[in-house]
This record gives C-alpha cells, sequence and structure tokens, in this order.
C-alpha cells in the first residue's frame, strides 16, 4: 500500500509541474531575455529581429504647426509626422529636410543638434534617437527662425516649406507662415497622437 501511495504521489507531482509548463505558470514575471524572445519573434518578417523598419515613401502623413511665443510673434514651427492609416510601424532617425520656397528667396534649413526652442537633444548628447511611429505614436521636429527684432523688416515671410523626413526621399509641401532670413531644424523626437 505503500508503495502505491509513493507511485500515485510521484505522478500527480509530474502531472502538476507538466500543467504549469503547459499552462505558463509561474511565480515570477518573464525575465528581460524571456521578454525580448517574445518580443523578437513579433518582428515583421525580413526583419531584423528586435529592429523596426525605416519608414518608407508614401508611409507618412506630414503637416507643419506654428509655434508662437505669449506676444503671438512666431518664432518657428513643428513639423508632425505619423503614419498613413494601417500601415504598419515604422522609425525615423536624424533631422528632416526643410527648404523655405514661397515668399522669397530659397533657403535651406541648417541641421543643429540643440537650439533655444523646445525640440533638440539634451546637452551633451549628439547622436539623434531612432523615433518608432505607429497608429498611436508619431514624430516631431522643431524648425527655428532666426529672425531677430533688428532684422525682422528686412527678413522675408514665408508661407510654405518643402520638407522631406529623415532617411527618406518622399518630399512634400508644408504651409506654415513664418518669417525669417535663416531657419535651422533638429532631430526628430517622440510624439504622442
Amino acid at each position: 500500500m505503500t508503495q502505491r501511495i509513493a507511485t500515485t504521489a510521484a505522478m500527480f507531482s509530474v502531472l502538476g509541474a507538466a500543467a504549469l509548463v503547459l499552462t505558463g505558470c509561474a511565480s515570477e514575471p518573464a525575465s528581460p531575455q524571456a521578454q525580448a524572445t517574445s518580443a523578437q519573434a513579433d518582428a515583421p518578417q525580413g526583419q531584423p529581429r528586435g529592429q523596426v523598419p525605416a519608414c518608407a515613401d508614401g508611409q507618412l502623413n506630414f503637416n507643419a504647426e506654428p509655434i508662437t511665443n505669449s506676444a503671438g510673434t512666431t518664432l518657428g514651427f513643428k513639423l508632425n509626422y505619423w503614419v498613413v492609416g494601417a500601415s504598419g510601424a515604422c522609425s525615423l532617425t536624424g533631422y528632416p529636410g526643410v527648404t523655405a520656397v514661397t515668399g522669397g528667396p530659397q533657403v535651406d534649413a541648417v541641421r543643429k543638434p540643440r537650439g533655444a526652442l523646445s525640440g533638440g537633444l539634451p546637452q551633451g548628447q549628439d547622436t539623434p534617437p531612432t523615433v518608432v511611429l505607429d497608429r498611436d505614436h508619431g514624430a516631431q521636429a522643431v524648425v527655428e527662425t532666426t529672425v531677430i527684432a533688428r532684422q525682422s523688416a528686412a527678413c522675408p515671410t514665408y508661407t510654405e516649406f518643402l520638407t522631406t523626413p529623415p532617411n527618406t526621399t518622399d518630399t512634400r509641401k508644408v504651409s506654415v507662415t513664418a518669417q525669417g532670413c535663416e531657419y535651422a531644424v533638429y532631430p526628430v523626437y517622440s510624439w504622442s497622437r
């Protein structure tokens, strides 16, 4: 009888352990390595595991919105980038191309890591981050004008700018009014839509 109880107890012990393994029950959360392996398994086919593909031409919508100070003076504008409809997640890294085209002579924005307005990289950091865009998250970049009081009358007022998201060739016009003789553009950063 003792042997039968021991055999039955061993069988329940093995079955219980198997049930825990099959149902995924555990007393501790999955390790970071297990979570990374799971995330890598969900990566799009044909892409390096753990990475989101770069945004492709035609995969993004974009527009511009002015940045004004408390007196209502336009100091620059934000470029907003987001994925088109059901398009999958993609990533942007670096600086958009920006050219002032309507309102004065054509002027290319100079790429700078940081400036006076919000946007740009923190002090001590010079490598732009990679920003992942999906249905709920986009990317923004700040474009700053160099207008100062003494030269404002001499600087033209532009109403359209050509912009190209980082690492793409998808150039489009955006409408925003900004007076300036020179412009600076800062790297893209994450934006919750």
